[in-house]
């Protein structure tokens, strides 16, 4: 029995809105798929989970009817379920036993039903009694908001600094609505300001205050999770002309559209009519198929084939029934300017695998004769991510170590910097990851301010 597949809107429906695509599955559909879980004594998913989420333990409650039960067993590890079960990329699905059948089970999307419908019928334990050690968080995305609720569960009195005006980092400002809605993100982290977790917007660390100041003002420890919202420049002729963004510029300015009856759906900054997005991630994917929704033309290129794209193959799916083009194993070599100064189409090369190297490993190399143009009147550029580990340059006395990546450098034991008291967690330590490692990583940095805090003397 293979995998049940979930609810979705149809194609012809979503594209003319940003409501979310996959619609879950319905109970009953949950509870059959939960009966397929052959319940290991020894489960691989467990162990691929970096959030180390006990999933046969959260399944064999949700069919025995514990739905809460189901829903307080993920919540003991990981923060975020709804989040998860809606964007995960689901490396315990990859693990499970039956996958080599083809038929793992669809643990995501049972995630996402106990995260939907069994919050509603969990009790909230009572919150801890906070003890006198603060700490600061700079950075409200999931790895700081992750660290943050681990810290406030054990009892420690924590203040998220967040540089922009809403909480969330790149699941806010980063991530379209079609595949998570805001008031699902929205509800997860006031679970998070219920624990007694204080959220400080428009704060920008480095600047707003230094992180020397943050001891100064009576904090134990600092927790530096700023992510890695830095998009990755690219070197390619005309990309300095009008009607360029880079993805995240791109996703940042279709999130913070404010859709009413009179203007739903209507692009607030200048967008052609035909779009070419260059990339492979689920950064790009979301760029392209945000653009479908403003009833653009678009065309996704990349260099190399559908099978080595960094996105989930249902997501892929979703992009082609939706209109999105796909262009594999073809290079961008320059953006060609119209008489204006803005594109006026993006000049490319077909690629092929060619030779060997060293490794074994197949390589590109660029088709002789094969140069062509691509009609495009927009170009968004969406080839990756660097740290954004700007908070350390500006702090003079406490400014932790910085990689030649740009990443945080930390202790590999306890993520605390070359700085004593400063620990760093997420993405500005390990560059761009998924979301639930940047989770994992809160938690991990969480434990080793809690070990270092206990050390201190009262």
């Amino acid at each position: 029995m293979l995998k049940s597949k979930v609810i979705t809107q149809s194609a012809t429906k979503r594209i003319g809105n940003f409501n979310e695509v996959s619609l879950g599955y319905s109970k009953k559909i949950a509870i059959e798929e939960s009966r397929r879980c052959p319940q290991c004594t020894e489960p691989k998913c467990v162990d691929a989970c970096p959030a180390r989420v006990d999933i046969p333990k959260f399944i064999r409650a949700l069919r025995e009817g514990d739905i809460a039960g189901a829903y307080s067993k993920i919540k003991e590890e990981n923060c975020f379920p709804s989040v998860c079960g809606r964007i995960c990329f689901a490396p315990c699905e990859d693990a499970c036993v039956l996958a080599k059948e083809n038929a793992p089970i669809g643990i995501r999307a049972l995630e996402r039903y106990i995260a939907d419908f069994g919050k509603s019928r969990f009790t909230k334990k009572e919150s801890f009694l906070k003890i006198a050690k603060r700490v600061a968080i700079i950075g409200a995305g999931p790895s700081g908001l992750a660290a943050a609720c681990s810290l406030s569960n054990k009892g420690y009195s924590v203040e998220v600094f967040e540089s922009s005006d809403k909480p969330g980092g790149v699941l806010f400002y980063g991530v379209p609505g079609f595949r998570i809605p805001k008031k699902v993100l929205e509800s997860e982290i006031n679970d998070i300001k219920a624990l007694g977790v204080e959220i400080k917007n428009n704060f920008l660390a480095g600047k707003t205050v230094l992180i020397e100041e943050l001891f100064g003002s009576g904090f134990n420890a600092v927790l530096i999770a700023t992510g890695a919202g830095i998009p990755k420049l690219i070197d390619l002729p005309g990309a300095n002309l009008g009607g360029v963004y880079y993805g995240e510029e791109f996703l940042m300015r279709t999130n913070l559209i404010k859709t009413n009856i009179f203007s739903r759906y209507v692009p607030s900054f200048p967008l052609g009519e035909r779009i070419a997005v260059v990339g492979s991630g689920n950064t790009a994917l979301d760029c392209a198929r945000s653009a479908v929704r403003f009833g653009r033309s678009v065309s996704l290129i990349f260099r190399r084939t559908e099978d080595e794209m960094m996105v989930r193959f249902e997501e892929r799916q979703y992009a082609k029934e939706e209109g999105v083009s796909f262009h594999s194993l073809t290079r961008p070599v320059e953006i060609i300017s119209n008489n204006s100064g803005f594109v006026g189409g993006l000049k490319c090369v077909r690629m092929d695998y060619a030779d060997e190297d060293s490794d074994g490993k197949w390589q590109l190399a660029e088709v002789p004769d094969s140069e062509f143009i691509i009609e495009a009147d927009t170009v968004v550029i969406a080839v990756g991510h660097k740290p954004n580990s700007l908070a350390c340059k500006d702090s003079a006395k406490m400014s932790p170590s910085i990689s030649k990546s740009g990443t945080i450098k930390v202790n590999s034991s306890n993520l605390m910097t070359n700085i004593e008291g400063v620990f760093a967690c997420g993405n500005v330590t390990t560059d761009a990851r998924p979301l639930v490692e940047a989770i994992a990583s809160g938690k991990r940095a969480a434990e080793g301010i809690d070990v270092y805090l206990k050390k201190i003397v009262k």
